[in-house]
């Protein structure tokens, strides 16, 4: 089939967007490709389109495993086979989806780098029809992007085991000095390099300084309608603000990474069906949301970094009609993130007591842990071992960068299934045993497939039909377990953790990687400052800072909306001229060399004059872009 009747039979879509077919095709074409797509710019159809129009598999790598989740459940949907590995999954189940691999039985795979670079996937990887390697949030591969993850590293070294396979490496967040970066760590051969635009000329860009920011958002929400999300630092400020707003009958709910899967999954639904109209929450919230008519987005305290900032913006307005996206800030807020970061970033003596802890506290003997996971506690974690929680959260994010683990939020994975033994041990296991027949019959009975790969199954339902309570089933399915006969994995949303390295008595922390990590972050808060500080158009500072050279104003953002509140009169034109006349005359300028020569400090009312006198034909630019006196 051509991309078109993909996109048609498995999307129902009857055309591509923007961009999207140059890469499509590149694919195709068997091209390393790099590809920049802003939030909510369809990345994920450029690289599945032709995964479905290639014989084989599509491996893709990505970092987070609720993403990884919503694109299988996604593609799954369509009727398109795919399944991710994650740490939540034991290795039995993980042996058992890559023999289904090897049959041929999926044509996506989503893989965390992690997973990705361990001895027992690399075993498999030369014997798996793979097509096309897919690096998403290509950015983490990068000490120069503010998401470093050095397993992304590891990526270059299991190429060599798929020599003839082609990457095609994806990003929201890279400027140019990120994307060079990807291209050489990855090693990609003359890749295809596409940039989407990165304007969006439906977004209204906002930079307000002010002391009373709840204030302002309360008066803001009450004049505005339609769908809005606040971003706050802190999961108590997510509580704070929620509850203020609803006080002021606001209608609003809170949302962070410390609540349980269901409850995240409850308060976010019911804002997606616009049942809540407002959701405050941390940068938790927004991986793999895709709610077309957000109007406005709210930031009550700028991002540390650059390209945070502009993908969580960049969740307003996904339909193309007009929105808002207001980010408040005090001068203040400066300090505290450079605060905030110092504190980020605990010394080595203070990582390798949360090691030890950690490794205690789960019982990880020196030599083993490597590729086990467990449900992590950290509360419990800080009280056993009587570690200041801030520094302890800090330290294990720095452990994970550097590689000794990875962590998941709290996520919902449902309860999973699967009969490890011959259907004749089954039935031999009925005849032996009476008191497990009625379940294993209702088992066989309800989940097609429960013989050749793990089924989510719903223990509610199974113990209504054997007229149990739930908790007998559960006992049952354990002890079902334990005797072998399947392999049975509960639900759970509880955070895990799981060891990339065995646990070391002298473990090597290179503190290198955080210090230059540490002054990355320093770097992106400059940047957030200058986009503070900008004076021309807020549009353009973004274009620019991705590498798109552009001098068109969008007319619209807070600063281009001040200027055209601006009314030449007379006396100004009149003032103006002389001023400028007397400088231009005795030496041609460039418009900055000219600013500072000039007596006012109001770069609008400057820029709106000169405007206006070169449309008049008073001033031109000669070749060297300098400006000289003509009349």
């Amino acid at each position: 089939m051509t991309p078109e009747q993909v996109l048609k039979k498995y999307w129902n879509y009857n055309e591509f967007r923007p961009g999207q077919l140059e890469v499509v095709h590149s694919i195709l074409e068997k091209r390393d490709t790099l590809a920049l797509f802003p939030t909510g710019g369809g990345k994920s159809i450029c690289f599945q389109v032709p995964g479905m129009c290639m014989d084989g598999i599509t491996l893709v790598v990505s970092p987070l495993i609720a993403l990884m989740k919503d694109q299988v459940e996604g593609l799954q949907k369509n009727n398109i086979s795919a399944i991710a590995l994650h740490s939540g999954m034991s290795w039995k189940e993980l042996n058992l989806v890559l023999d289904n691999a090897l049959k041929g039985r999926y044509k996506f795979i989503y893989i965390s780098p992690e997973r990705l670079a361990s001895e027992n996937f690399k075993e498999y990887l030369p014997n798996l029809n793979i097509s096309l390697l897919v690096v998403d949030e290509a950015h983490c591969i990068s000490q120069w992007g503010y998401d470093f993850r050095p397993s992304y590293l590891r990526i270059a070294e299991c190429m060599e085991l798929l020599p003839n396979v082609k990457i095609a490496a994806f990003t929201a967040s890279a400027p140019p000095k990120v994307q060079a970066d990807i291209c050489d760590k990855l090693g990609l051969k003359k890749p295809f390099v596409f940039i989407a635009p990165f304007r969006r000329d439906n977004l209204h860009f906002h930079a307000i300084e002010t002391e009373n920011k709840t204030g302002l958002l309360q008066r803001a929400l009450q004049k505005t309608s339609g769908s809005a999300i606040v971003f706050c630092n802190t999961r108590r400020e997510t509580e704070e603000i929620s509850r203020f707003l609803l006080d002021k009958n606001i209608s609003a709910d809170y949302y962070h990474a410390g609540l349980t899967a269901a409850l995240r999954s409850r308060k976010q639904d019911l804002w997606m069906q616009n049942q809540v109209r407002v959701i405050v929450c941390t940068n938790a919230f927004g991986m793999g949301v895709d709610k077309p008519d957000v109007r406005y987005v709210f930031h009550l305290t700028p991002p540390m970094f650059p390209e945070a900032y502009y993908q969580e913006a960049g969740r307003a307005g996904r339909d193309g009609m007009p929105s808002w996206c207001l980010l408040f800030y005090r001068k203040q807020d400066y300090f505290e993130l450079k605060e905030r970061i110092d504190t980020s970033f605990p010394p080595e003596k203070e990582l390798e007591r949360v090691y030890n802890a950690v490794c205690n506290s789960l019982g990880i003997v020196h030599g083993q842990g490597l590729d086990r996971a467990f449900e992590f506690d950290l509360p419990s974690i800080c009280n056993k071992y009587l570690l200041p929680h801030t520094m302890a959260f800090y330290a294990i994010s720095n452990l994970e960068i550097l590689g000794f683990w990875t962590l998941s939020d709290g996520f919902y994975s449902p309860s999973r299934l699967y009969f490890c033994a011959e259907y004749s041990e089954v039935y031999d296991f009925k005849l032996r045993y009476p008191k497990y027949e009625r379940a294993i019959d209702i088992l066989l009975r309800s989940y097609g497939g429960i013989f050749d790969d793990f089924v989510k199954i719903n223990e509610k339902q199974i113990a209504f039909r054997l007229h149990i309570q739930e908790s007998e089933l559960k006992k049952l399915l354990i002890d079902m377990h334990r005797q072998e006969l399947v392999d049975y994995a509960p639900s759970t949303d509880k955070p895990r953790i799981t060891f990339t390295e065995p646990r070391s008595p002298y473990p090597q922390f290179k503190m290198g990687i955080l210090d230059s990590l540490k002054q990355n972050r320093l770097k992106g808060l400059g940047t957030v400052i200058d986009y503070l500080d900008e004076k021309n158009c807020r549009s353009l500072f973004w274009e620019n800072y991705y590498g798109k050279t552009s001098k068109k104003e969008c007319g619209h953002c807070d600063l281009c909306a001040l200027r055209k509140k601006h009314v030449l009169n007379k006396e100004s034109i009149a003032k103006w001229s002389l001023e400028i006349e007397k400088v231009l005359k005795n030496k041609s300028l460039t418009r900055t060399e000219l600013l500072e020569k000039m007596s006012t400090k109001n770069r609008f009312e400057f820029r709106e004059i000169l405007r206006w006198m070169m449309d008049q034909k008073r001033i031109l630019v000669d070749a060297n872009q300098k400006l000289y006196w003509y009349q």
